[in-house]
């Protein structure tokens, strides 16, 4: 019961990473300011870290019934690794790296990185199905 929850989780997962790739290549200015406003509040900070952890329990608790145990479990751990960082981060450092890279990042370059997020998710919609 648990792993078909998580499985689905994973594949709900893969799917909001093909979505965000839509969105990315469709308007990549509302992706980058989107991506300025991360940590820019409590609720979108914790919130965005909330997703993070969950989604990364559900590919630890789905990699047993993957094609790629290994490499699923350990993307698991890094979103929920890295999530816990970011938690106990104060939460000004997260805003800024954000705001870092949205100064940064090129129309051009926000499309060819939705390229990777398609295929991210495909492969991992792929690798748990």
């Amino acid at each position: 019961m648990i792993g078909e929850l998580s499985r689905t989780v994973a594949v709900v997962l893969g799917l909001w990473l093909v979505g965000v790739s839509v969105f990315m290549f469709v308007s990549p200015a509302r992706a980058v300011a989107a991506l300025a406003k991360m940590g820019g509040s409590a609720t979108i900070h914790f919130g965005e870290l909330g997703l993070r952890t969950v989604g990364g329990i559900a590919l630890i608790l789905a990699a047993s019934l993957s094609r790629f145990p290994e490499v699923i479990a350990a993307i698991g751990w890094f979103l929920v690794a890295s999530a816990l960082v970011l938690m106990v981060l104060p939460r000004r450092w997260h805003a800024a790296y954000s705001q870092y890279w949205a100064r940064r990042i090129r129309s051009m370059t926000v499309r060819l990185a939705a390229s990777a997020s398609v295929i991210a998710g495909g492969a991992l919609i792929w690798a748990v199905i």
